[in-house]
């Protein structure tokens, strides 16, 4: 899911838990890791350093094994964006797993899901995270039962922006290594979609670049996360080894970008002058929709002036004027929520939860209530089990908005509680695709795993508090450019690491959320680093199935670790796909994925 969108929407509508430690071999896993409180810092020349301590976070994930010879197999790490949403919903429903919740791919009389003939574990073995608060991840606090508190941990403890999320991922990858030791040295590829993509770019560098991370050359220091990095590639290499990104990159060598955000603002620019065919682009998409639609194009709406060009579209002319969903233009305009709603209610069944996971809930002890009882998942709390419910007796000039330690309303403006009641009230429709048919569900998560607190709850598909909390963390209103809207440095991020990661990307023909064509021109932006991107589409060469896509450095341009003169992305067209290419084409994507493993140096000739 794409934050602006999620934005828009919300403005106007550790150790192994999970029963005894089991053995990879015996097929699947499922738990939660638990990372304890991490203090980093932020630190610039003109701003100086300041630091944040973060709340406990419980990260759920899902492994499952390669179907033959999985000691010698890659691990796929699956990783969804937003920021807020889940992975269990989005690349594990959307037939990556050996079970598939895809409403498009179920046969008939099926029970909400299927065994996937598209599964990722022919390829490898494949490990799905939850990022924090999303999914079935959540944050445990000992006051989480008070809201002034839960409004602190979004907005003002640095629990939510880009560097610490993308460090929590790092932490739970890295201690997945290190309990299962019979694939500990395995090849690892991070899969990002969506957001996923800047969460994928981020950790990524963490992990090349990571002495920089503790000695303040770069923006984020986390010197304990570079002491764990550390200590993993000294158990591989011995405790002598000098662990340069080269090193680093014999294990994280490869990663799988699908429809991503890799360049923020810069992408988000190019994107909507080319949804209005302003010069150099000339091909309108507004337009050549509103044509294909029968509908009138009129000047922009004054209420949308506030916001960018390719939010104007996606927030105004394709829901309310074209009637199209922006995930996938070909579509109506509820087919991506009707979608994700058909996957998300038979994850809050036991029976059928447990069947996907191939893995007994019951034996997952940090999901029940009994060991959640100061958990939080959000600010303002819901009832799981009837829909999206906002609690009693808070009016918009309680005392507890105003925060006296930073003179500020939380989390930073007079409107919070508006904004917390209009995301509440934004996913009423989606709520309610998945809760008006509840009573069909043979035995709800509830039902055995009891009753939780209303700011908790099982299942998050998509968490807009999270979003909120990443696009207006004190950080980036203090000035450091963390926020992933505005800032472009997670392009650079992006560019630094493909040095020395292979990369495969995907070209989807209706997605506008993220628009295809403009990640190539966006990171043309980057003129200290980029000396030419040179790229074609699939569907505009002789053999559709897959373009082109280079990007040549200027010399010496790279500050830690040797420049490539050029380096050439996996570029695979999806001529039916949207958003979502594991759905739309999950045969075709996953044959590309094997043929680009196939290729030595990443790109087939």
């Amino acid at each position: 899911m794409r934050k602006t969108l999620a934005l828009f929407l919300c403005l106007t509508c550790v150790f192994l838990a999970g029963g005894a430690l089991a053995k990879i071999g015996e097929g699947s896993l499922a738990g939660y890791y638990t990372i304890d409180p991490v203090t980093y810092s932020f630190q610039n020349k003109s701003l100086g350093k300041r630091s944040f301590t973060t709340a406990t976070n419980h990260i759920f994930y899902s492994f499952h094994q390669a179907d033959h010879e999985w000691e010698s197999k890659p691990l796929f790490v699956m990783l969804n964006g937003g920021p807020g949403a889940g992975t269990v919903t989005n690349l594990f429903s959307m037939n990556t797993a050996p079970y598939t919740l895809d409403r498009e791919h179920q046969p008939q009389g099926s029970p909400g899901y299927s065994v996937n003939q598209y599964s990722w574990t022919e390829l490898g073995n494949v490990l799905y995270l939850d990022a924090p608060a999303t999914g079935f991840s959540y944050l445990t606090d000992p006051a989480s039962g008070d809201i002034e508190t839960r409004l602190r941990m979004f907005f003002l403890n640095g629990n939510f922006n880009p560097y610490v999320d993308a460090a929590q991922m790092v932490r739970a990858v890295l201690k997945f290594l290190g309990d299962h030791r019979e694939i500990k040295a395995n090849q690892v590829i991070l899969v990002g979609e969506s957001y996923g993509g800047t969460r994928v770019s981020t950790m990524l560098n963490l992990l090349l670049f990571h002495p920089h991370y503790r000695d303040g050359s770069k923006l984020y220091r986390d010197s304990a996360l570079v002491e764990e990095i550390e200590k993993h590639f000294q158990d591989l290499y011995g405790k002598d080894a000098e662990l340069t990104p080269e090193v680093v990159a014999r294990q994280f060598s490869r990663q799988v970008l699908i429809q991503p955000e890799l360049s923020g603002v810069y992408q988000d620019e190019i994107a909507g002058k080319m949804f209005y065919g302003e010069a150099p682009y000339n091909d309108p998409v507004i337009k050549n929709l509103a044509r294909e639609t029968g509908q009138s194009f009129p000047a922009d709406p004054w209420w949308t002036r506030v916001l960018g060009k390719a939010a104007r579209v996606l927030m105004y002319y394709l829901p309310d004027k074209f009637k199209r969903d922006g995930y996938n233009c070909s579509k109506r305009n509820t087919w991506s929520d009707e979608l994700e709603a058909y996957a998300a209610k038979s994850l809050r069944d036991l029976e059928a939860l447990s069947t996907v996971l191939q893995y007994d809930v019951m034996d997952i002890e940090m999901m029940k209530a009994k060991h959640r009882d100061d958990a939080f998942r959000m600010i303002i709390g819901v009832h799981t089990s009837q829909g999206y419910l906002l609690e009693d007796g808070i009016t918009a000039d309680d005392e507890w908005m105003f925060d006296p330690a930073h003179q500020c309303y939380l989390p930073g403006n007079p409107d919070t509680l508006q904004r917390l009641k209009a995301y509440a009230a934004s996913q009423e429709y989606l709520e309610n695709l998945i809760h008006q048919d509840l009573e069909s569900l043979k035995t709800p998560l509830w039902d055995k795993l009891g009753t939780l607190h209303i700011w908790d709850g099982y299942l998050l598909e998509m968490n807009l508090a999270v979003y909120l909390a990443f696009t207006l963390d004190a950080s980036a209103e203090s000035g450091y450019e963390v926020n992933p809207d505005g800032s472009p440095i997670y392009g650079r991020m992006f560019l630094e690491n493909l040095a020395l990661v292979k990369t495969f990307l995907t070209d989807a023909e209706y997605d506008l959320v993220i628009y295809s064509p403009a990640i190539p021109e966006a990171l043309k932006k980057y003129k200290d680093l980029v000396a030419e991107v040179a790229y074609a589409r699939g569907r505009d060469l002789p053999d559709q199935n897959r373009g082109y896509f280079r990007v040549k450095y200027r010399e010496n341009s790279l500050a830690h670790t040797a420049t490539p003169e050029q380096v050439e992305l996996y570029y695979p067209y999806y001529n039916i796909s949207g958003h979502s290419v594991s759905s739309a084409q999950p045969g075709k994507f996953r044959d590309d994925v094997k043929a680009w493993l196939a290729c030595p140096v990443g790109v087939c000739d």
